[in-house]
């Protein structure tokens, strides 16, 4: 039964897309507000179902304790990107619902999208490429050059916000140098240990799945009457979509972050969560209540009405 249904994701995702494309051109003001909503999340069922179509493995619905995590962590790994907006004012959100409890659902249902998507799209990467073969160096990972990683993820995390016009990409780094060292220490998955061993498929399909995804964001994103504008300080010019080109690049070390910290994660949960179930329940509920203070500072500072 449950093969079936993850095998029938495929045709529910396409004609829940489909219907909310053409509800959207025919001008349906529900669909206009939640459009970003209906087209991305049936895209990451149709992803889902291929990839278990290819391998048998579904990362969505691997267990339901875990993908409720993982919508939480999502929520909670997007969210610090946005205190550091607080500073650096790169993107403001337009056309949200007036009702504050419909303006945080959607906050909430949007940002516990961003890691399901990322992860569905570099498992179907490392599926249908051969991406070992574009191997570059080994990389010699020692310990002096994991304390400059984190040397330089401290580095990466403070310049922004003491000059946020002119260090503002820096913040689509530093989670990655500081946690990598981290990850590697743990023993868990982390692309130090793949560039030692010279094996870049990890990396690429990471690479491929940020530069997908940050598409596809921007392109469902324009069509929204709910949606985010971003603008940069400098190279702000050859927009695509609501995005200026260079701003694309960005999604590449987004990407990357998004491993490491959802790495970090998910080695909280098997070690001291999973087994707990009053401890999950007290760490989604005080999640919750953090959630709901920083969607309050985003209606203060980064919506725009």
């Amino acid at each position: 039964m449950k093969e079936r249904i993850l095998r029938g994701n495929l045709y529910l995702g396409s004609a829940i897309l489909v219907g909310a494309t053409i509800l959207l051109a025919l001008g349906w003001s529900f669909m206009q507000t939640w459009f970003y909503m209906f087209a991305w999340w049936p895209f990451i069922l149709i992803v889902d179902s291929l990839n278990f179509r290819k391998s048998g493995i579904s990362p969505l619905f691997e267990s339901t304790g875990k993908f409720t995590y993982m919508l939480f962590v999502s929520v909670g790994v997007w969210l610090s990107f946005e205190l550091f907006n607080l500073r650096l004012q790169n993107w403001s959100y337009h056309g949200i619902p007036i009702q504050t409890w419909q303006r945080w659902l959607g906050y909430f249902v949007a940002f516990a999208s961003v890691i399901p998507a990322i992860i569905e799209l570099s498992v179907f990467f490392q599926n249908a490429l051969q991406i070992k073969k574009f191997s570059l160096f080994q990389l010699k990972n020692t310990h002096s050059f994991r304390k400059f990683c984190i040397f330089l993820g401290i580095v990466c995390g403070l310049l922004p916000l003491i000059w946020p016009r002119i260090f503002f990409p820096l913040v689509w780094l530093c989670f990655f140098f500081l946690l990598e060292p981290l990850n590697h220490r743990l023993g868990n998955d982390c692309f130090l240990k793949d560039l030692e061993d010279k094996d870049w498929s990890r990396f690429w399909s990471w690479v491929l799945a940020g530069l997908t995804a940050g598409i596809l964001w921007e392109f469902f994103n324009f069509w929204a009457g709910s949606h985010w504008e971003y603008s940069l300080p400098y190279l702000n010019f050859g927009r695509i979509f609501q995005m200026p080109v260079f701003g694309y690049f960005g999604f590449i070390p987004f990407a990357l972050e998004v491993f490491v910290l959802y790495t970090v994660f998910v080695y909280v949960y098997e070690k001291y969560l999973s087994s707990r179930v009053h401890r999950q329940v007290y760490w989604l509920c005080s999640a919750l209540v953090i959630y709901m203070f920083v969607f309050y500072l985003i209606d203060k500072y980064s919506l725009v009405t």
